[in-house]
């Protein structure tokens, strides 16, 4: 069980993230290097690295000589290594939340049980425990949300994105 909320909580986390360069680009952001380069460039570049076709390593491979070929070597590397290092901390800050999860969930539980609160009380004690659990308060209130339906709380008596018996 343990397993399976960290793979849920990781994918949680992470989605939308899996691939920096996808995801700035998508927002209309892009690498400073890539701004001042021709149409032509900017289409070859996009194209490498949005190829779904092609392995992370195919990918690099392809974008080392693409930032060879236009002189954009130093300019390329150092966006790779900030890759790298965003990614890095990224998964540091995921196993960080993971860590925290079932200490905040105590937390959330023991608010949730306190009967003598109102709703404007409770939200307010929420709300402060946010500032301790900022990551981790928001995921489980998602998390929560996968399983809250109508009729037995859960539909099939599993959570929304689940359609098959647990193994």
């Amino acid at each position: 069980m343990y397993l399976r909320l960290s793979i849920l909580v990781v994918f949680l986390l992470a989605s939308g993230t899996v691939d920096s360069k996808h995801k700035n680009h998508q927002k209309g952001e892009e690498p400073a290097f890539v701004r001042n380069l021709t149409n032509a460039q900017r289409s070859s570049f996009f194209g490498i690295s949005k190829n779904p076709g092609i392995s992370f390593q195919q990918k690099e491979d392809k974008l080392v000589k693409w930032a060879e070929a236009n002189n954009l070597t130093e300019q390329y590397a150092e966006f790779y290594k900030n890759l790298q290092l965003h990614k890095e901390q990224r998964s540091k800050n995921i196993s960080a939340v993971i860590e925290r999860l079932a200490e905040a969930k105590v937390e959330v539980d023991k608010v949730n049980a306190d009967l003598s609160l109102t709703k404007t009380q409770r939200d307010e004690k929420i709300d402060e425990l946010k500032k301790t659990y900022p990551q981790e308060i928001p995921t489980i209130f998602h998390i929560n949300s996968l399983f809250d339906h109508k009729g037995n709380g859960t539909k099939n008596g599993e959570g929304k994105q689940s359609k098959r018996k647990h193994q």
